[in-house]
């Protein structure tokens, strides 16, 4: 066990060695490339992850009601939904429209028939992504 260890050790001790002459010869430009990849390599321009632009990913949740599987009266015909998503995504439920605002936050009315109900809510953004949410709902006695 212990011949293992000395092994990643003297292993992880090499690479990093490695990289470290590998990038101060970068630095000084004595790198042991060709003419054209040394060139190349000193006018190469990477991005640093700051520079790179960052998207939030696309998210659905239902905040109204707070389970999936809902057991309404009769007497109750519509059911309140709301939840968040991004300020800048499209959100149907059951194939209408529903207004987000500048939080991400949307609400509208299901209506419900007798018995069970299945309500699909769904998030789109800009690129083609979508996340949907699944309701079920039964009116009625259970």
């Amino acid at each position: 066990m212990r011949y293992r260890i000395g092994c990643v050790l003297i292993g992880l001790a090499m690479a990093a060695s490695a990289t470290t002459t590998a990038l101060a010869q970068i630095d000084d430009g004595s790198a042991a490339m060709g003419d054209s990849a040394a060139v190349a390599a000193d006018t190469a321009v990477v991005p640093g992850v700051a520079d790179l632009p960052v998207r939030a990913a696309l998210f659905l949740r239902v905040l109204d009601p707070i389970e999936d599987d809902v057991e309404v009266p009769l007497a109750t015909s519509a059911l309140a939904i709301g939840g968040v998503t991004l300020s800048n995504a499209v959100v149907s439920i059951d194939g209408d429209l529903v207004d987000v605002d500048e939080q991400g936050g949307f609400s509208a009315v299901a209506q419900l028939d007798e018995g069970a109900n299945q309500i699909d809510i769904v998030a789109s953004d800009s690129d083609g992504n979508q996340v949907t949410t699944t309701l079920f709902v039964v009116r009625g006695d259970a």
